[in-house]
């Protein structure tokens, strides 16, 4: 008679063989999407207000 394994009809546990960087995430993560409309709504706003000085220098 062999001897039973201790992880023998048993899941092993989610925790030991889990990437290392999925313990390393935090629990909210941050929201890329917002961000990347934020920068682009700030390049936007630059990209007009660089317009706009061109075509106050040159007397658009």
């Amino acid at each position: 008679m062999e001897p039973k394994l201790p992880d023998d009809g048993r899941a092993r546990d989610a925790r030991l063989v889990a990437s290392p960087s999925a313990r390393d995430r935090t629990t909210l993560p941050w929201p890329w999407g917002l961000v990347a409309i934020g920068v682009m709504a700030l390049a936007w706003v630059g990209i007009y207000l660089l317009w706009n000085g061109v075509a106050f220098l040159f007397g658009w």
